[in-house]
């Protein structure tokens, strides 16, 4: 097997990379790009791709939480949220609107370095993408008003109660922050912040930091797709050009991270169901020459099921998998372990297999053909990062503006290849071999035995939601009354938007092949070229349908260990082979389907199907290995059991559907607990059938050339039983149009779940129904969004939308809020449903058919996007121009259409409430509310 993986090593990997794709040479990924300088400091890189009719922007300010000074933590974060309110020439929330009005996409992220904005948009909008982005960087600052800034405090709150406050583990970065670095580094606080810090935040603040960080010097601007470059290189210069550079800004200081002591602690998470364990030791700055050599050492040590901590945990049964990471940011670094044990594991026990498999990683030094498989991973990964022009936009900013070279990504690359086995065991023995480390315990609560000894209790600020004034809020309800502002001189009048660009973007369906294969197993594909790789999917109908009513889970089982080696291979074995081809394949069953998903480098498609035929035709079925999976699944459970987004979606399945619809594809505890190998085996052989299933494919492939790597599989994989996927059917467990909540003692938020009766998939008004839905809660310009984050600050975000699930159509409306408020959000919702109809204007239709008709230009931009739809052909049974279908219901869809959509499935009568929640303090302020046991 050695000297196969060697031989493997030599066909795949050295011989040089052949593609048309147009942003490769033959030897080396790469990317065309014109990258310059404006007069005021603003750096441009602009890279033309014309293979889909949409442009994506990215802006990279180098602001993000290291630039904040002791006492105003959250800063560069809540600065983000402040950019989306208004600017001079923009009015309040305008962001939210147009971009959604324009078919596009957008959205800003901060982190420790920097803050990036980024759209995408059909490429007939650029100009006024250009136009609102300029505005907020030069235009801005005269229009923040206390009342803004107050409604935006509220929302940045609700935001950290719902990522760190209200959910599992999510005190994790404040402490790591805390404990790692010293009072004063730029990392020693979490980048969403502290509560007192955001809550005193002023308008001089927010003005500081604007005129400090937000400045042409200060920012690259990346623009990617489908444009003419001499048009772009104008358009910017008009928008962005006039903006002053601002003052020059020193570059970060590089401060490494030291220990000089190990230091453990823990934390009891009431979130927490099971136990965990992160090590941290102090590494390197992403720019420095070790950060390749340590991210390779993350791989060799758990990045495979060959590697020795996956042996010494994994395959050990003390938890499901293990995460190991280079953590590289620009002033320092840490490389990370973390490992979520299963139930009752001492995380004793765990720290010593860690250690265990140091001990091998020494005596068996580095495994090369490990090296070449990482290395071919990482080749795969990074085509697939450069598959939509928003990927590109934002990788070209993040590189030019940190390192410096907008393909600083590529040389990452590059760099990674080029590590020696010497380089890795170097870093090993110089920042892990019996180096301090932090270690983090994170516990159930009440399960303090379960943390590594030794461990002193970390200080966290933790919200006590019986205390009302804790959550108080800063800012008044209803829409905020804007003052007057002096408006800033310009070149041209700001004030008026642009029109769209001549040549509207218009949906043109990709060419879709097909055919039925010798086994009675349909073919579906699509030929696209940008990169070097296919995507593919075998789906078949059925999952957890096919499941025993007395035993659920079977058919998560039976995947998760097709997983799990064949006959012939190990599962390491299988893994290596697939690794060292440019692959990455995986067995999956949901609640409707199941089946084998893969990605990999074209030119290997055929070596790729081999494996894969081997992994439907001779799966291993070991028993110790099924052992493992039930403990997964179980551990996966019981997660869910703990999480409150769970707890709400479980419960409002069961009251609309009953228990056997509600049931996730894992089944229950119980049902696994009493799966054995021969339920496994028979479901194998009686239900996973070629008969149930569809091959689809997008990628760099002809049908020919598909066909012909199918031939040996078609032949080998048959079955003449005739499967029928039952239809089990609901059967609610209480009464629809009340209120149920569910307590869940100390929750700092509120979750609010609404469901009610949709239309399956295969029904030609389904997509009606998206239309209905797109002004009430499909995204930010939706009235929940407004009503109940922009208007009131009760939240992060409120959405709605109708789906499809266990072959019924569903409708759900959701928000975590902030809990003080449950009950006045809880109004909320009703309120909006009953008048979301009688107030829907001709002119609120004319807004969603043109964003909708818009957005259909980023259907197909993607090799999983085109998957998608193949995928949703099969499993629904549509027509294959249904995307075509769709854009018709758009276009004839009347407003007394629309109306009688919302008279049907926005009743309230007909819509069933559940409220996750502390009861002791908020079941009470709910009007009418049923408490469940």
């Amino acid at each position: 097997m050695k000297n196969l993986l060697k031989l493997l090593a030599v066909i795949f990997i050295v011989l040089p990379l052949m593609s048309s794709c147009k942003c490769c040479e033959q030897d080396k990924l790469s990317i065309s790009y014109q990258a310059y300088t404006l007069d005021n400091g603003l750096k441009v890189v602009l890279h033309q791709d014309a293979s889909d009719p949409i442009v994506g922007v990215a802006i990279q300010y180098h602001a993000g939480s290291g630039r904040e000074k002791a006492g105003k933590t959250g800063f560069a974060h809540f600065f983000e949220h402040m950019m989306f309110q208004r600017s001079e020439n923009l009015p309040r929330n305008a962001f939210f609107q147009k971009i959604s009005a324009m078919g596009g996409d957008f959205n800003g992220g901060t982190w420790q370095d920097g803050t990036i904005y980024y759209e995408t948009v059909p490429r007939d909008a650029i100009e006024k993408v250009l136009w609102m982005e300029s505005d907020r960087m030069g235009y801005f600052i005269n229009t923040v008003t206390q009342a803004g800034l107050d409604r935006e405090v509220d929302v940045i709150l609700n935001e950290k109660r719902q990522t760190s406050d209200n959910t599992a583990y999510g005190q994790l970065g404040a402490i790591f922050a805390d404990e790692m670095y010293p009072a004063g580094h730029p990392y020693s606080w979490s980048v969403i912040g502290k509560m007192d810090d955001i809550r005193s935040a002023t308008i001089e603040d927010v003005k500081e930091f604007y005129r400090t960080y937000y400045i042409p010097r200060n920012a690259t601007i990346a623009i990617a797709g489908d444009f003419d470059i001499e048009q772009m290189k104008s358009l910017v210069q008009k928008y962005f050009g006039e903006i002053p550079s601002g003052k020059e800004i020193a570059k970060p200081t590089i401060r490494p991270a030291k220990l000089d002591t190990t230091k453990k602690v823990m934390y009891e998470d009431m979130f927490a169901p099971l136990p965990m364990l992160r090590i941290y030791y102090p590494a390197v700055e992403m720019t420095n020459k070790d950060e390749a050599a340590l991210s390779m050492l993350a791989e060799l040590l758990g990045g495979s099921k060959d590697s020795p901590l996956y042996k010494t945990i994994v395959e050990a049964n003390l938890a499901p998998s293990v995460n190991i990471y280079s953590n590289s940011n620009e002033v320092s670094g840490t490389f990370d372990i973390g490992v979520r044990a299963f139930d009752g594991i001492s995380l004793d026990t765990v720290y010593a297999a860690v250690e265990k498999a140091f001990v091998l990683f020494e005596k068996d030094g580095v495994d090369m053909e490990q090296m070449q498989m990482a290395k071919a991973m990482q080749e795969k990964n990074s085509y697939n990062s450069l598959s939509s022009v928003n990927g590109k936009a934002q990788s070209l900013a993040m590189s030019n503006e940190f390192q410096g070279k907008p393909d600083a990504f590529i040389d990452d690359l590059e760099a990674f290849k080029a590590v020696t086995a010497s380089d890795v065991m170097r870093v090993y023995k110089k920042y892990v071999k019996g180096c301090n480390y932090l270690a983090i315990s994170m516990v159930p609560k009440g399960k303090s035995s379960l943390a590594l000894s030794g461990s002193r209790v970390a200080v966290v600020d933790v919200e006590n939601v019986e205390d009302a004034s804790s959550q108080q809020t800063k800012s008044k309800a209803g829409a905020i009354v804007d003052d007057d502002y002096t408006r800033t001189p310009s070149a041209f009048d700001r004030s008026i938007e642009p029109e769209y660009l001549p040549n509207t973007p218009a949906l043109t369906l990709p060419k879709v092949w097909n055919s039925t294969l010798s086994n009675g197993m349909k073919l579906s594909g699509i030929t696209h070229n940008e990169i070097p790789l296919v995507t593919f999917d075998i789906i078949l109908k059925g999952g957890l349908l096919l499941d025993t009513p007395e035993k659920p889970g079977v058919a998560y089982l039976n995947a998760a260990l097709m997983n799990e080696g064949t006959v012939k291979h190990s599962a390491e074995e299988i893994e290596q082979m697939l690794n060292l081809l440019g692959a990455s394949v995986n067995v999956y069953s949901s609640s409707s389907t199941m089946g084998i998903q893969g990605n990999c480098l074209s030119r290997n498609f055929a070596k790729v199907m081999e494996i894969v035929e081997e992994i439907i035709t001779e799966p291993l079925f070991d028993e110790q290995a099924l052992e493992r999976e039930k403990n997964k699944a179980i551990a996966r459970i019981q997660q869910d059991s703990k999480n409150p987004n769970r707890i709400a979606g479980k419960t409002l399945s069961t009251l609309m559907m009953g228990e056997q619809l509600a049931l996730s594809p894992y089944g229950t505890a119980e049902s696994v607990k009493s799966v054995n190998i021969h339920d496994v085996q028979a479901f194998y052989h009686n239900k996973f059938s070629p008969k149930l299933a569809s091959f689809n494919i997008a990628g760099a492939i002809s049908q020919a050339e598909c066909e012909k790597a199918l031939a040996s599989l078609a032949g080998n994989w048959i079955s003449n039983n005739e499967v029928k996927v039952p239809q089990p059917l609901p059967q609610p467990t209480a009464k629809a149009g009340k209120i149920y909540f569910v307590d869940y003692p100390g929750a700092k938020q509120s979750v609010i779940m609404i469901g009610g009766e949709g239309l399956p998939y295969s029904n030609p008004k389904y997509y009606a129904l998206d239309v209905l839905n797109y002004k009430l809660g499909s995204g930010s310009n939706g009235e929940l969004f407004t009503v109940l984050r922009l208007q009131r600050g009760y939240t992060y975000g409120a959405y709605s939308g109708f789906y499809f699930r266990n072959g019924y159509g569903i409708f759900n409306a959701s928000s975590s809020v902030q809990a003080t408020v449950t009950g006045e959000s809880v109004d909320l919702f009703t309120e909006i449903f009953k008048r979301y109809g009688p107030t829907f204007t001709q002119a609120m239709l004319d807004d969603t058919k043109n964003a909708l008709i818009r957005s259909k230009a980023f259907s197909f931009e993607t090799q999983y996007g085109l998957l998608q739809m193949l995928d949703n052909i099969y499993v629904y049974s549509l027509p294959s121009d249904y995307v075509k279908r769709e854009e018709n219901i758009i276009k004839n869809i009347t407003i007394e259409e629309v109306k009688g959509l919302a008279v049907e499935y926005l009743d309230t009568d007909n819509l069933y409430y559940v409220v996750v929640g502390d009861a002791k303090t908020q079941f009470k302020k709910v009007k009418g509310a049923v408490l469940l046991k």
